[in-house]
């Protein structure tokens, strides 16, 4: 990932943070020229290290995940467009604000029932604590359980690098920044406002508040 100085993230804390914000990520595989490229939601363990997740069974991808030649996961924050205007100075040129994290490792695949289960259990946890209403994998019967479980593969993926990239303005005057800032927040988008808020927070280190 094509990645300034300016613009680079390396505290892993930071990182994995984020991933836990934005946990529906592109896993990237390429095996002997094959290249895949497929959206699924991720559960971070920090303690170990690990991304776990899971694909369908009909997917074949999944059957050449252990014999990537490379593979990496790509999560994205917010992300919006910033117009010239916006900048106090008549200098700038149109650009695009974002976020993202950039994961590579090794992938293994969970073969117990137990593990899997366990797995799910957890995202969908998660997922519901953040975006849902508090619906339980428990609420399905058994028999539909566990016929989900066998239409699904889940894997781990080993994380041995991870880089971040927050394009947030940062090569830009501070009253730009500002005035970027105060544009975004106006906005409806709920998601350009968050994007706003990370500006913001980028800005006030800078200043060291």
């Amino acid at each position: 990932m094509y990645t300034p100085n300016s613009f680079l993230v390396s505290d892993q804390s930071t990182l994995f943070d984020w991933v836990e914000r934005w946990p529906f990520g592109k896993l990237i595989t390429c095996q002997r020229g094959q290249l895949d490229i497929n959206s699924y939601p991720f559960l971070l363990d920090r303690d170990n290290r690990m991304l776990l997740s899971h694909m369908a069974r009909a997917n074949p991808q999944w059957q050449r995940l252990m014999m990537a030649d490379d593979l990496a996961v790509c999560f994205e924050g917010p992300h919006g467009y910033v117009s010239p205007r916006w900048y106090s100075q008549p200098d700038g040129v149109p650009t695009w604000n974002y976020l993202s994290i950039q994961v590579s490792g090794r992938a293994e695949l969970i073969k117990t029932g137990s593990e899997a289960r366990s797995v799910l259990e957890r995202l969908t946890e998660i997922s519901e604590e953040h975006y849902g209403d508090g619906w339980q994998l428990q609420e399905l019967n058994e028999s539909v359980l566990t016929q989900l479980l066998k239409s699904l593969v889940f894997f781990r993926i080993h994380i041995e690098g991870i880089t971040g990239k927050a394009k947030l303005s940062q090569n830009r005057s501070s009253m730009d920044r500002v005035g970027v800032i105060r544009q975004l927040q106006q906005q409806p988008d709920s998601q350009l406002q968050q994007l706003a808020a990370l500006m913001k927070d980028a800005l006030r280190q800078t200043r060291g508040d």
